[in-house]
This record gives structure tokens, sequence and C-alpha cells, in this order.
């Protein structure tokens, strides 16, 4: 145990020693977290991936940075980027279960060859999203590659969008999966390498990669990693070791998770009185993420997807034949919003109709930081671009220096959450309290 605690103890020496090193450096400045817009999907990452793309683009270098894209990326598909035309946020027609909706990005040339790409940071699948692109690019390209770009390149929910009917679309041939974590970062590193001599370029193009890094919880220097893997490896007893260290590290990151949500639940049941309750509903058909049977939270670090956005609801208030609930689940980040429940079959209520519309009009009124999500999963979603945005940006599997920090002080981040939560529900059930269906 003393070898163990010795090897832990040089780790974090050295990580404080690189943490000043950058901090004289001057390396950990960027202006996307000054200007606090690291996530905005539409304003900031398609909007600066675009305009790389873009041979008609602010940098005023002509094609070089498409040409590396379709170079890396296309595969053996000609392309003729002199022509090309990229838009953001194409309009392809109002949405069906099969049509339409809006292209993050589409870069065509003048043969109608089509380069398609699905931005995704931390927005949820919208439903049959895929199969609506795929449908556009089969009756209006002569030839396309539909990419899925996500943090880590892997589709959020593929039954959702890549499902439909009988139709399945298959990764590989109708659609293709890029990370930002490796395959984006690759291709900006060359796109840096072309603009050594253009500083302002050179530097913005840094500053993204800096970001990207950031996200994708990738802040060890190469220096670092060197380092780290000569602390490790050149001493037998660590290298013994190493089995049971990263089991403890996996028990510790599963129990840290635990603790997180026992102390929500905790937290949350302290604000009971005789006039509210604010309690955990612990029974329903929802995944409850302190259910001992289905040990969610464990299964989670395993890699299994389907035990996504399991966590706790709240009662906010009964209008008759529907429930409005407060959701906090865990996503990446984490998820909180307003949605709404059947009392009479527990599932939850997505619709267009007037009363529905009522309630998401009294979300944006009284909590602007609330939006209804793009996917209709919520009626009111935290907003996590928002610059009123009260909650900690907690990301549990990727674990980044954000989450650790805040989850390192756990009492004092618990706290917040859980007042900020009750808050909210306080204002939608004031809103509310006369509302019947």
């Amino acid at each position: 145990m003393n070898g163990i605690q010795s090897l832990f103890d040089k780790i974090c020496l050295l990580n404080q020693a690189y943490k000043r090193l950058e901090d004289e450096k001057g390396e950990n400045y960027n202006l996307f977290k000054v200007i606090d817009m690291t996530s905005n999907e539409t304003s900031v990452h398609s909007a600066f991936l675009a305009d790389l793309l873009n041979p008609k683009g602010l940098h005023h270098i002509g094609d070089v940075f498409l040409r590396l894209f379709t170079d890396e990326f296309l595969n053996g598909m000609s392309f003729s980027t002199e022509t090309a035309i990229v838009e953001r946020e194409k309009y392809i027609g109002p949405v069906t279960a099969t049509t339409g909706g809006r292209l993050d990005i589409i870069v065509t040339d003048a043969d109608r060859k089509a380069i398609i790409i699905e931005n995704k940071i931390y927005a949820s699948d919208q439903e049959n999203q895929l199969i609506r692109y795929h449908n556009y690019a089969e009756k209006n390209t002569s030839e396309h590659k539909l990419f899925y770009l996500s943090l880590d390149g892997t589709v959020h929910d593929e039954d959702k969008t890549a499902k439909h009917d009988n139709k399945e679309l298959i990764e590989e041939e109708h659609y293709f999966t890029i990370s930002y974590e490796s395959d984006i970062l690759k291709w900006l590193e060359q796109c840096r390498e072309k603009v050594v001599n253009k500083p302002l370029i050179r530097e913005g193009i840094s500053h993204y990669i800096n970001l990207i890094k950031h996200l994708t919880n990738q802040t060890i220097s190469k220096e670092m990693e060197k380092d780290l893997k000569d602390l490790i490896l050149e001493n037998p007893k660590y290298i013994q070791n190493l089995g049971i260290i990263r089991e403890a590290i996996n028990l510790s990151v599963v129990e840290l998770q635990r603790r997180f949500w026992e102390l929500l639940k905790k937290k949350m049941e302290e604000f009971n009185n005789d006039d509210n309750d604010y309690s955990v509903i612990e029974k329903g058909e929802y995944r409850y993420a302190l259910d001992e049977k289905e040990d969610r939270i464990n299964k989670y670090y395993k890699g299994n997807l389907n035990n996504k956005r399991y966590g706790f609801e709240f009662l906010v208030n009964r209008c008759g034949k529907y429930e409005i609930r407060y959701a906090v689940r865990m996503d990446e980040p984490m998820v909180y919003g307003f949605f709404i429940r059947g009392t009479e079959d527990n599932k939850r209520k997505i619709s267009n109709n007037q009363e529905f519309d009522n309630i998401i009009n009294t979300i944006s009124e009284s909590l602007p930081i609330y939006k209804p999500d793009k996917a209709g999963y919520y009626l009111g979603e935290i907003d996590w671009d928002s610059k009123q945005t009260k909650f900690i940006n907690l990301q549990f599997k990727k674990l980044d220096s954000e989450t650790l920090s805040a989850l390192a002080k756990m009492d004092e981040t618990v706290s917040k959450i859980a007042y900020t939560i009750k808050e909210d529900i306080d204002t939608l059930r004031e809103k509310t309290k006369n509302l019947r269906y």
C-alpha cells in the first residue's frame, strides 16, 4: 500500500509541476473559454469548421484545408475542391418521418457531389435524423459521403437516428463516423502546418485545437505523457501493481458517481416541508440511478450505452391526466430539464398541441436557461451555452479537470446543484399551479 500511495503522490506532484509550467507559458489561455463559447455546435464548432472547409473562407488561402479534408476522409471519392460551395444550417424541407430538417454542414462541388456533416457535441440525436439526411442526399446529389461527427466518434443513439420502420442505415456504407478527439484533431494539426507563416490563422487554429483537447479531456502534454510512462515503467514494483492500481481507479470512479447521486438525493430531501416535497421518485418506469438490482452506474463505466440517461425524477405538479416532472439524467454533460409524463401509463408525453405549447412558453418565459430539446425529449432542457446557466458542467465519463475539481469538493458542489433544482422547481410550480388537463 505504501508503494501505491507513493506512486499516486508522485503522479500528483508531476501533474502540479506541469500545470505550473503551462501557466507560466500561457498554454491554458483560450479565447473560446474566455468568451464562454466552448460547446455551441452551431455558432462555434460548425461555424469554425465550415469556414476552414470553405475555399472562400475568411482565411483567404483557397481550398488548402478542404483538400486536406478530402484526402483524409473521402477514401477514393473524387471531389472538385476548387469549385466547392459550403453551406451551414441548410434547410431541406419540413421535418417528416423520413425527410426534411437542417444540415449542419454541406459542401458541394460543380458535379453535384456532396460532403454532409452532422455535427454533435452534446446535443441528443433527433428522430430519424440520419435517415432524413441520407434520403435527401440520395435524391439531390450525384454522389455523397454522410459523416456523423461527435467528440468520441460514436453515434449517440443509433436506433433513434439511423433506423425507421424496415429501413436501417449501415455504418461505413450509408454513413461514416469521425471523431473530434482523433480525426478532426489530426486534420487540424495538418491545417496548422500549412499556415505556419500566417500567425493569426495559425493561432486561431491553435486555440481551436486547444478547445477540442479540453472537450475530449486530452490535457496531458507529450512531455508529461513521457514522464508518466517513465515514472511507472522504470519501477518494477509499480509494474507489478498495475492491475490492482487500475482496479482501484475503476472502483473509485464508480463509487464517486454513486456518492454524487446519494448526496443529491439527501440534499433534496432536506428541503421537504409541509407544503412542498422534493423527494426523488423511486417507483416508476424510468431508470432510477440508485436501483441496486440494475446496478446502472457500474454498467455505465463498462461501456453499455443503453444505460445512459438514468438518473432522478422529481414531481413538479399534477395536472389531471399529466404530471410535470423535473429530471436529472446521466449523459455527457449531465442533462437537467422539465418534461411531462402520463399519470395513467407513466409514459413520457411529447406533443405539439396547445396544452403542451402553454407549458413550453411558461418555461421559456420564467426560466430562460431551459430550452425545448431539438429531439423532442424535453419541454425544457438546460442550455449549456446560456450565460445564465447556474449548473456545473459535470461529465462523469470523461472526468475532465472541471468535473474532477467540482467532485473533489462534493458537498459544496451538490449543495449548489440541489439548491438550483429546488429554485427552478419552485418557479414552475408557482407558474403552473392552476394548470389542469
